[in-house]
Formats: C-alpha cells, sequence, structure tokens
C-alpha cells in the first residue's frame, strides 16, 4: 500500500478564503485528500465580504474535503493560549464550535490549535468536548497525549514536516529551493506517513505554483496524499502510544510550540 501524506490547510480568516476555489481545484486535479481548518471569529458573521467568504467556505465540504475548527479568533489564540484560564479556553472552544455547526450543520471533529499553542486546559477539552482527533502539535507520529501524567484520550495527529515560511526562514533561500528541500525531506516515506501544513492566503490563491510543486513531487515519490480523516482512519485509541507533551522550538518557526515528547514511562518499560 502507497505510503500517506496528510494535508492540513489553515484558513485563518475569511480574507483566506479568496484561495479556497484555486486550492479545491488543484487538488482535484491531483486526486489529492486534504482537512481544511477555519479560523472563525465574529468577522465571518456580519461583514458583507465575510458573507460572500463564507459561500467559498461552504464549497469545501461540497467538493468531499475533511472540515475543522482552528480555533476562534486565531490571532488571540496565539497571543493567550499558551497560560490563558480554563474560562476563556472554554469559551473560545464554545464560539468556534458553534459558529462551525452554524455553517456546515453538522459539530466538528477535528481541531486543530494556531500556531501549535496550548495549554493543559486545551487538551483536556479535546477529550471533553468529543473531538474525533486533534492536530495540535509538531511530531513524528500519531499518539495519545500525556501532560504531567494526565493522559487525554483524543489521538494527536501532529504536524511532521517543516511549513514552506519555516524552510524559508531557516535556509534564507527562495520558495523554489525551498520546495526541493521539502520534497528532499519526504523521499524516503516513514513508517507512519507524514503530515504536512500549509496556511491558505489571497497570496497562495493567487500564485499556488509552488504548492503545485509539491502535489505533483510527492506523487511522483508514491505518496497517496489524504485528509487528517483518512490519515487517522485506521487507528484504535488504545493501541496508539503514550507520549508526554512537552514546550520546545522548531527551526524558523517564532513562538515556542507543542511537541511530542518522550513515550510516557518508556525509561519504565525498557529499563537500563
Amino acid at each position: 500500500m502507497k505510503p500517506m501524506l496528510a494535508l492540513r490547510i489553515e484558513v485563518p480568516g475569511y480574507r483566506a478564503c479568496a484561495a479556497l476555489p484555486v486550492l479545491i481545484a488543484l487538488l482535484q486535479s491531483q486526486e489529492a485528500g486534504a482537512s481544511f481548518l477555519f479560523g472563525l471569529s465574529n468577522d465571518w458573521l456580519g461583514r458583507s465580504p465575510a458573507r460572500h467568504a463564507r459561500s467559498l467556505l461552504e464549497q469545501v465540504p461540497a467538493a468531499g474535503f475533511d472540515t475543522g475548527i482552528f480555533g476562534w479568533q486565531p490571532t488571540q489564540w496565539l497571543k493567550r493560549a499558551a497560560s490563558a484560564p480554563a474560562v476563556w479556553i472554554s469559551e473560545q472552544f464554545a464560539q468556534a464550535r458553534a459558529a462551525f455547526t452554524k455553517t456546515f450543520g453538522c459539530a466538528p471533529q477535528l481541531t486543530a490549535a494556531p500556531g501549535w499553542q496550548g495549554n493543559p486546559h486545551s487538551l483536556r477539552l479535546t477529550q471533553r468536548l468529543g473531538f474525533a482527533r486533534a492536530s495540535d502539535t509538531r511530531g513524528h507520529h500519531p499518539f495519545i497525549p500525556v501532560w504531567n501524567g494526565e493522559i487525554v484520550r483524543c489521538p494527536q495527529i501532529p504536524v511532521t514536516l517543516p511549513t514552506l515560511d519555516e524552510l524559508a526562514v531557516a535556509s534564507g533561500k527562495g520558495m523554489a529551493d525551498v520546495v526541493d528541500a521539502l520534497l528532499a525531506l519526504t523521499a524516503q516515506p516513514p513508517r507512519f506517513g507524514h503530515v504536512f501544513n500549509l496556511m491558505a492566503s489571497r497570496a497562495l490563491g493567487k500564485a499556488p505554483q509552488h504548492f503545485e510543486r509539491l502535489l505533483v513531487g510527492w506523487r511522483g515519490q508514491g505518496y497517496r496524499i489524504v485528509s487528517l480523516d483518512v490519515f487517522a482512519a485506521g487507528l484504535v485509541i488504545d493501541q496508539l502510544p503514550r507520549h508526554e507533551i512537552i514546550i520546545g522550538t522548531v527551526p524558523g518557526h517564532s513562538r515556542p510550540v507543542l511537541l511530542q515528547g518522550d513515550e510516557f514511562l518508556s525509561e519504565w518499560r525498557t529499563p537500563a
């Protein structure tokens, strides 16, 4: 069976919806799946341009793509989530879930933390609110998160690859060279496949050629490009490894992020 590479596409605000028709057409032309993560806020609900953006947003599930939430007011989440109290975190989830349900007619099954920011309160809610999967972390393979000994029974599907922007910042190279570097990282498929994150934007909608090169390159490397839903379809919660959540940095990213740490109690299982 072909190795899988899951795409998660962040749509951080209604202006980014301008890229959706181009991305949908490009993904369909490459027979690729993806999960679209919407950063909802009050801007989606009242302004005239936002109402037009919502009509574009509704094209995503109509085209057969997976959808989920990317927080409520992602900019505020980036600033506050790492140290925010439980009541603030709960309100953010409630607002995002209500807006998503109003738009799509169903509750979200997927959540992803903006900027891979969070704290124990946000992780707990992925389980308590019944999400089927979360993608709040950077790491290597799917796992059950553990924070200070507390197990959260909601599978984490971490992003395994650097983003295009991170590679550009870390290397100082142009986008064509960055695409080559990313394809070099995926040349040998790992056992569990890869997860790649892309941020939608007006600029991406006008010039999607670098993303198209990635899709063509990954198909040439033998990957099946899928959504997070398909990527996680065969996972059994009780069979997933449990890994501690740690805070750390990734090259080219401006903030510390949630990382997949060591396997929980791994030293006890394999004593020296």
